[in-house]
């Protein structure tokens, strides 16, 4: 199956969204000014919840392409938006096929895509969990491979507010980080979710 990104649909997705479930969940987003102006870019949220997802399409400007894992890909409905949305898939009980997904990335990063990784991999409500620096080491390993210069890694805080008519969401994005070598990636992991855990208010 194609993982390009459709712009159409993916436009078409984000009013879907904010005609749904954006009734319940009042976005406010903060930091902007740290997105690059243009990709590639790895966007880093922190993860409480699914709707996590959609929200941060929402709040984003760019088409962005999700790196999620392969169990959602397995749902069809849910395969084919992923697809339409550029999705790449994550399989965490077979490394080789991971390895093989991130090859996707390539030539998307070579054409300045803004790219989602959730580095907490599942979500973690009310704090925030470890890292998972092997998926940064694999794009670190790009990174070099390819001659994209130096990834920004740019940290993204989300937190849940109760609100009126359901949640306030506020999504705060920091400096960006950046490393120069895949070793560095443990680091790079660590001081990412430093820069998360502040901007969720943990």
């Amino acid at each position: 199956m194609s993982h390009t990104l459709s712009p159409n649909f993916y436009y078409l997705g984000r009013w879907f969204c904010r005609q749904t479930i954006g009734r319940y969940f009042a976005l406010k987003v903060r930091g902007l000014e740290h997105l690059p102006a243009q990709g590639p870019a790895i966007i880093c949220p922190k993860h409480q919840r699914w709707e996590d997802i959609p929200l941060i399409g929402m709040a984003l400007p760019p088409p962005l392409h999700y790196i999620a894992k392969a169990e959602l890909f397995q749902q069809p409905v849910i395969r084919e938006l992923l697809g339409a949305w550029g999705g790449v898939p994550v399989d965490r009980q077979n490394p080789r096929a991971t390895l093989s997904s991130f090859k996707r990335l390539a030539p998307l990063l070579r054409d300045r895509a803004y790219v989602v990784l959730f580095p907490e991999g599942t979500y973690v409500r009310g704090a925030v969990g470890p890292g998972h620096h092997r998926l940064i080491q694999l794009l670190l390993k790009l990174q070099n491979r390819d001659g994209l210069g130096l990834l920004p890694f740019v940290p993204v805080g989300v937190s849940y507010l109760p609100g009126k008519c359901g949640y306030r969401v506020e999504v705060n994005l920091g400096p960006a980080l950046y490393a120069a070598q895949p070793k560095q990636a443990q680091d790079l992991t660590l001081r990412l979710m430093e820069q998360i855990a502040c901007l969720s208010g943990f």
